[in-house]
This record gives structure tokens, sequence and C-alpha cells, in this order.
């Protein structure tokens, strides 16, 4: 019985303890390996720049996420924007990877909940693959100079996508010319 009560104990621990996973990069991920990281507690701002914090073990620890690839928290991965270091997370991954904005999700998370709202960074974000550099999906006309413009310029095979997303940063809008882009890409194989 003690046993038991033990394995229990040690099992409820882990489910709560372990819910930070760091990962160094994509292959770590897929392998469902990194380091465990502990408890998560926020993501914060320190003296400018998004600091992950953590607990474990009664110790707090602050990752600055300029440093890192990303983390899993609860079985979701989040990674960090190119430029601003914002946390996003991975909703589909395809021909594109989709994101939203992390904040919203690492409550939503935390919370157990279904919505959240958050006033950082970009409703929604996309990558050309989980290695790649994560640019705003916020796709302007004319754009050549910002991230997002840059990264619209390097993959022309992805305009219909770009401009379908358009520079409204509207997030249903965003799910749904994904997941259109994406259809049609599998009707065109």
């Amino acid at each position: 019985m003690r046993t038991s009560a033990s394995l229990l104990s040690c099992l409820i621990g882990t489910l709560l303890c372990a819910q930070v996973t760091l990962h160094h990069n994509a292959a770590e991920y897929r392998a469902n390996t990194g380091e465990d990281l502990g408890q998560y507690v926020d993501v914060v701002i320190a003296m400018g720049r998004y600091v992950l914090v953590v607990r474990k073990d009664g110790v707090e620890r602050r990752l600055p996420c300029k440093d890192l690839w990303g983390f899993t928290y609860k079985g979701v991965l989040f990674r960090f924007s190119s430029e601003g270091h914002v946390p996003v997370r991975l909703m589909k991954e395809g021909a594109m990877c989709y994101f939203e904005n992390g904040f919203a999700h690492l409550r939503m998370v935390h919370d157990g909940t279904e919505v959240a709202h958050a006033t950082q960074g970009h409703r929604s974000y996309l990558s050309r693959d989980l290695d790649g550099p994560i640019v705003p999906a916020v796709f302007k006309e004319g754009d050549g100079r910002s991230a997002s413009g840059r990264y619209r310029a390097q993959y022309p095979a992805f305009e219909a996508l770009f401009t379908c997303i358009g520079d409204q940063d509207d997030l249903e809008h965003n799910r749904q010319c994904v997941v259109d882009f994406e259809v049609a890409l599998e009707g065109g194989r």
C-alpha cells in the first residue's frame, strides 16, 4: 500500500513540477527531449526584454527569451518571434508553421481556460519551418522593410497566403487563410 501511495505522490509531483521542458532546437522538440525547468511562473519584461520565469525545487530561474529556442508547457510548444523575442504558440505545422500570440495561450494553458487576451505582440505569426525565423503575420502591400515584408519577398511561392492574410492582424481571418492555403496545397498534390 505504501508503494502505491509513493508512486501516486511521485506521479502527481511530476505532473505538477515538470510542466516546462526547454528545447534547444526542433530536433529536441520532436524527440521529446530537453531540460526539465520545473513549473512555469510567467514571461515578464526585465530591462526591456522578455524573460521566461520558472521555478524548480523552490528555486526561481529567469531565462532571457532571446537566448532560447523554445519550450513545451503542459505539452504545448512555445517559441519566440525573431524580432522582440515575444513568446508564440505553435498552432499548425505544414507548408508553413502558424503560431499565435504566446501571452494569450500561456494564460489559457496556465489557467485552463479557452479564451484569453494579450496586449503585447501580434495575434499571429508565421515561419517557414520549426527552426526558421518567426515573423508577424501582417503583410502590408508594398512593405519591403519590416520583418514580414522581407519574409514575404523571400518566399514568393506563398504569395497567395500572404495576400489572403493582408495587414489586418485579425486572428479568425488569419486562421481561415492558413487552413484554406493548406487545403489548396493538398488539392494540388
